[in-house]
């Protein structure tokens, strides 16, 4: 059983294929086809606007990454199939690289410590002020220093 967001995506690239040239689709293998067509959405139905080229539609990415398994896997020559997975390869990377920059344990330090700074700035900012005794205060101080109590 597959998920719900990869059964819609399954859905969309039958959709894709069925308005395909035939020769494309039968480079599919067959036994790739049946498990597409058994696992697709009941439910979904693709709003896919066919008189735009694939990449100005809007696909859900599940749907892109079987089209590109698809690409990769039939209808890539050798030559081609090299290049693609370097290509694959390169975007990998770049997303790691990304992923470890903005997950960095240095540049989560680094926000915490600019949010320490801004507290001690707070803390010193607030203990540099004088404190200043209320009106009511100095009155009860004075009453207790004529009946000696303290």
């Amino acid at each position: 059983m597959v998920s719900i967001e990869f059964s819609e995506g399954i859905t969309e690239t039958l959709d894709i294929l069925n308005h395909m040239s035939s020769s494309d689709v039968n480079k599919i293998s067959k036994k790739f086809m049946d498990f597409l067509e058994r696992n697709k959405s009941k439910d979904y139905v693709p709003n896919l606007d066919h008189s735009k080229k694939l990449y100005e539609m809007d696909l859900k990415q599940k749907t892109k990454a079987i089209l590109a398994t698809i690409y990769l896997n039939y209808w890539c020559d050798e030559e081609q199939k090299e290049e693609y997975t370097k290509i694959l390869k390169e975007n990998e990377k770049k997303y790691q690289k990304e992923l470890r920059e903005k997950y960095s344990t240095d540049n989560i330090f680094k926000r915490n410590n600019i949010q320490s700074k801004e507290e001690s700035v707070i803390q010193d900012n607030v203990s540099i002020m004088e404190y200043k005794e209320s009106v009511f205060k100095k009155i009860i101080n004075k009453i207790k220093k004529i009946f000696c109590i303290t």
